[in-house]
């Protein structure tokens, strides 16, 4: 991570910090079928534009490693020394094991999955599970969900139209279901008014309906417009609703992330409602896994009284052939779920996401966009990135609120703000800016969210209820809650938290009246237990004076009112 805008004394020392006690590398193997291309090429159909973007970005305190494993019928064998973005693993299974011993995935915090096979061919679901198809075998399953549940590893998944990627991925749980893999689930087909055609016209001509809208327009510098769906909901009145996406498509500077590069037949993921312009059924909710070995259990658990459900966080639309004229023939307009997450986290699992298409991550449909750049780019590169920071297990976002708690302190303004005696709202406030221009405000409120429940889990919930407008068992499609005259908005609580957070430390390391210097050496012998405690502490403070204003502010309007 870049130190420059940290004071020199204190660079080494938090350097020295994050290298012996914290976690900031976000391991992610990518695993393919081989027909999907690892080499670099404008007209690639690969993503390894997206492996060279994510290897070399980092976000805030979180870097990524990127290795990618090939399913292919070879024995299994690793490459000592992979050249650019070819495989290291190949004859890759979820279940292969390292010739020194130990399961490949185990090394990995996330498995981002990208499947083709069984084929192109539009055929029965037999040929999904058929042996030339490489079907993930109950073996690989069993040891797939057990990293996703024990390790909490995060699960990337996509295919395309009709039966594209099943053979990898349809059994997978939560992927499963989360996304339409089959013909018996009602995947989308490649052609006929049925599929699903997100190209947009690329100049007047073509909006016109009077020129064609060629299938290479997936290829083009114009993305298709998508709705992303509201995540953060708070109306303080009944004139003002205040909604924000989820973290996955927030961008830091730019707002939500709107578009997304278009292909002629994209898939689909489910919803808690059916879709009756692409014939897809609600999702499927109560299913069981079995895959031996003492593999068992519900597909979406339930802790300490929790159950997250899957929540569509992107629509897509298409547009009606006639009036225009697409080169795949006439098609009615539809409106479709485009990408779903799935926040494991809450349930002790790991957390996963499905896109409808991997035409949303390869080269053949981003180098355009890439090379006119702006801010369609910069949206789109971001969405990468945050399923990146979102699927980690949350040991690395939680290692990094550490470091960036403790650096922020050795850096402006924190250097002259933060002190054992700052006012806690106020060092909130410089905090939580610090922290949007690193990560953007969704992830904030997401992690702050996720802080809490280890203090308190039950008002963690009670607070996600309040703000956030995520499905639940007896609430699958949550109403826009009613407004809160006197509910604290998502900033202020925000903001006592993490001034919480920032005090607490502060005092830990300066209470005794060191300078800084002094403090970096307690810095190096507090241990992340022991900063976690400080910190957690913080919070709690941070809490109770919420609860003073509130209370204060209560027995005005009281008062007001006689």
């Amino acid at each position: 991570m870049d130190l420059h805008h940290v004071i020199d004394i204190a660079r080494p020392v938090l350097s020295d910090y994050l290298l012996k006690y914290l976690r900031s590398r976000v391991n992610i193997l990518i695993v393919v079928d081989n027909e999907i291309s690892l080499s670099p090429g404008a007209n690639a159909f690969g993503i390894e534009r997206v492996i060279r973007l994510l290897r070399d970005t980092s976000v805030g305190c979180m870097h990524f490693q990127v290795d990618v494993g090939v399913r292919s019928n070879v024995p299994f064998s690793v490459v000592a020394s992979p050249v650019g973005t070819a495989a290291k693993y190949v004859g890759f299974r979820f279940d292969s094991t390292l010739p020194a011993g130990g399961r490949v995935i185990d090394a990995y915090d996330e498995v981002w999955c990208f499947g083709f096979k069984p084929d192109n061919f539009a055929g029965s679901d037999a040929n999904i599970t058929a042996p030339g198809a490489l079907p993930a075998s109950n073996a690989e399953l069993a040891v797939l969900t057990t990293w996703m549940n024990n390790r909490k590893g995060g699960v990337f998944a996509t295919g395309d139209h009709d039966y594209l990627g099943a053979s990898m991925c349809h059994r997978i749980p939560r992927v499963g279901t989360m996304r339409a893999w089959t013909n018996a689930q009602g995947v989308p087909p490649i052609g006929t008014a049925l599929r699903i055609d997100t190209n947009r016209p690329a100049n007047a001509a073509e909006m016109a309906g009077t020129e064609m809208i060629e299938f290479d327009r997936q290829s083009d510098a114009v993305p298709q417009p998508i709705q992303w769906k509201a995540w953060l909901s708070f109306s303080s009145s009944p004139w003002h609703i205040r909604k924000r996406p989820h973290p996955v498509l927030c961008h830091p500077t730019l707002g939500p992330i709107d578009v997304m590069p278009d292909h002629p037949h994209e898939g689909v993921v489910f919803d808690h409602v059916p879709q009756p312009d692409v014939g897809l059924a609600a999702i499927t909710l109560g299913n069981n896994y079995n895959f031996g070995a003492g593999v068992t259990g519900a597909e979406y658990p339930t802790a300490g009284g929790v159950q997250p459900l899957p929540m569509v966080i992107a629509h897509g639309t298409t547009l009606a052939d006639p009036p225009l004229q697409h080169e795949k023939g006439d098609s009615p307009a539809k409106r479709f779920a485009m990408i779903n997450v799935y926040d494991g986290h809450r349930a002790n699992v790991g957390r996963v996401a499905t896109d409808s298409t991997w035409h949303h991550w390869m080269n053949i449909n981003i180098t355009q966009i890439e090379a006119v750049g702006g801010a369609n780019w910069e949206k789109i590169k971001r969405y990468y990135l945050n399923l990146a920071v979102w699927l980690a297990p949350p040991e690395i976002p939680r290692h990094c609120f550490f470091f960036h708690t403790l650096e922020s302190l050795y850096s402006y303004p924190g250097i002259e703000e933060f002190h054992p005696k700052v006012n806690l709202l106020d060092a909130g406030l410089v905090f939580r800016k610090r922290l949007i221009g690193l990560y953007g405000p969704c992830w904030v409120t997401q992690f702050v969210f996720d802080w809490l429940g280890l203090l308190d889990l039950k008002l963690r919930e009670r607070l996600i209820e309040r703000y956030l407008l995520l499905p639940t068992p007896n609430r699958p499609i949550p109403p826009r809650p009613d407004p809160c005259l006197s509910c604290p908005p998502p900033e202020m609580f925000e903001a006592v938290i993490l001034g919480g957070a920032i005090r607490a430390t502060s005092a830990a390391l300066f209470a005794n009246g060191g300078g800084l210097e002094a403090g970096l050496k307690l810095m190096l012998e507090m241990k992340p237990e022991r900063l976690e405690k400080y910190l957690l502490e913080g919070t709690a403070e941070g809490l109770k004076q919420l609860q003073a204003l509130s209370a204060k502010s209560c027995e005005e309007t009281k008062q007001l009112f006689g």
